[in-house]
């Protein structure tokens, strides 16, 4: 039974941590749009970018773990704290408390993630209408170029065959 307390109490201490990563996450999401806010691609480091995503990764994954390691142990003891529950009762209280508070966090991080995705994608979307507009740009000049081009060949053309006639 003392091992169904310090279980408990090690999943407790899980998504505490597990708290501080999401934290983690939150303040990465914040760093990236300020990095990204109201900036055309070129004005943008991406190598600082870039870092904070591989943090974010290694933050994610480190959640993934302690999730898998809870599971784990919730498995081990939830039929003692089922058949057991005002035993365990503040225990049980104190992991939903914990878990309402982490899904405040997840949602956070997810609206965090899709403005962030919003703003770089808007960024791809202007560079690539950018890029576009120039291609026709420097095509309509290459046509006016070789259109000009070929009327003073042709004029050239002509001009000496009148002087022929």
């Amino acid at each position: 039974m003392e091992t169904t307390d310090n279980y408990l109490q090690i999943m407790i201490d899980s998504l505490i941590k597990k708290g501080e990563y999401l934290d983690r996450l939150i303040a990465k999401n914040k760093a990236q749009y300020e990095r990204i806010k109201g900036k055309d691609y070129e004005d943008i480091n991406w190598t600082a970018f870039n870092v904070l995503v591989a943090e974010k990764e290694t933050a994610i994954d480190r959640v993934i773990e302690i999730d898998d390691a809870f599971a784990e142990i919730y498995e081990k003891i939830k039929d003692e704290v089922i058949s057991n529950k005002e035993k365990y009762r503040q225990y049980v209280l104190r992991l939903q408390e914990l878990i309402t508070d982490l899904t405040d966090k997840g949602v956070t991080i997810q609206t965090g993630e899709e403005r962030n995705r919003q703003i770089i994608d808007n960024i791809f979307l202007k560079t690539r209408q950018e890029i576009k507009k120039q291609r026709t740009s420097v095509n309509a000049a290459s046509t006016y170029y070789r259109t000009m081009s070929n009327s003073v060949v042709r004029a050239a053309e002509n001009s000496i065959l009148d002087e022929k006639k």
